[in-house]
């Protein structure tokens, strides 16, 4: 079974089923092949780096931009494997460019975690997670790419990421409309 097509997307926008791909702490890159349905190695990160979030895909959905799921990071106490299922309330998207290509992670709360409960929209989060997270996306490429591979162009709230996740399911069905 693939998972990227088998998991619907029936709480969207507000609640996002995810795939998780890496868990917080890792420094290697797992990406899910949508194609064969596994997860697989991408790459080990290079330097003293590592994932400060759980990173995940978004299944149903396609990122027109760089050919991919739409990417979401979720905030969570506990961590959780690679290949799991997690619930993630939608509270916002950061506006990323990779190599120039629009790449935006949307961010969400893991739902079934009591102790995220208070977030709801982007304002809602600790800005240290915020500061955090931009750090390592800006300069987790450097030792390898060099610097400036990577742009934040800001963060924005849960409607605006609504709306990139109507664009981003709206892609996957008109892509994959046989196999949906």
């Amino acid at each position: 079974m693939n998972l990227f097509h088998a998991i619907k997307q029936d709480m969207a926008p507000e609640v996002l089923k995810l795939l998780v791909e890496i868990s917080r702490g890792d420094f290697v890159k797992y990406e899910y092949n949508n194609e064969i349905g596994v997860l697989e190695v991408d790459r080990v990160l290079y330097g003293p780096v590592h994932y400060p979030v759980v990173y995940t895909d978004v299944p149903g959905t396609w990122n027109v931009h760089d050919g991919d799921p739409l990417d979401a990071v979720l905030y969570t106490s506990g961590n959780i494997v690679p290949g799991a299922m997690a619930y993630g309330l939608v509270v916002g998207v950061m506006g990323m460019e990779d190599n120039g290509e629009f790449d935006d992670k949307i961010i969400c709360v893991n739902k079934k975690d009591p102790r995220w409960d208070h977030v709801k929209d982007i304002g809602d989060m600790p800005k240290h997670e915020l500061k955090d997270l931009q750090t390592f996306m800006e300069t987790y490429k450097h030792a390898q790419t060099g610097p400036g591979t990577v742009k934040i162009t800001g963060f924005r709230g849960k409607k605006e990421a609504y709306k990139l996740i109507a664009e981003s399911r709206k892609a996957y069905e008109e892509k994959f409309k046989q196999q949906s």
